[in-house]
């Protein structure tokens, strides 16, 4: 008699799971509380924050079972946050970051740019 028993899937990380949570809510950048809304509706960033969601976007980008669509969120994440640093620099573009200064501004460039081209590769 053989006797074979089903392949169960992996139970999926509930780490993910909420990471996913958390990235969606940062890409409807209305939600207040979240990165995105500080960042693109208030023009502040919030260091705290930022780590919190570059941690929630590598979490999600290891999950070899991440769905497309959370990927291209984590690009669109990546790349509005890209176009909100270079329009404060932008002297004909409106938009400014109320509280990029000098300190913040070291780590953009130093760390911060880098995680998120990691995360874009």
């Amino acid at each position: 008699m053989n006797s074979t028993t089903p392949t169960q899937a992996a139970p999926r990380d509930p780490r993910i799971d909420a990471a996913v949570a958390r990235l969606l809510g940062n890409r409807d950048d209305e939600i207040e509380g979240t990165f995105c809304h500080g960042l693109f509706e208030r023009g502040v960033f919030d260091a705290a924050l930022f780590e919190s969601l570059v941690g929630d976007m590598r979490l999600v980008a290891s999950d070899a079972s991440a769905y497309p669509a959370h990927r291209a969120t984590i690009v669109w994440i990546a790349l509005g946050v890209c176009r909100c640093v270079f329009s404060h620099f932008d002297a004909d573009d409106g938009y400014r970051i109320v509280n990029l200064d000098d300190a913040l501004y070291s780590k953009w460039s130093g760390d911060y740019f880098e995680r998120l081209r990691e995360l874009l590769d």
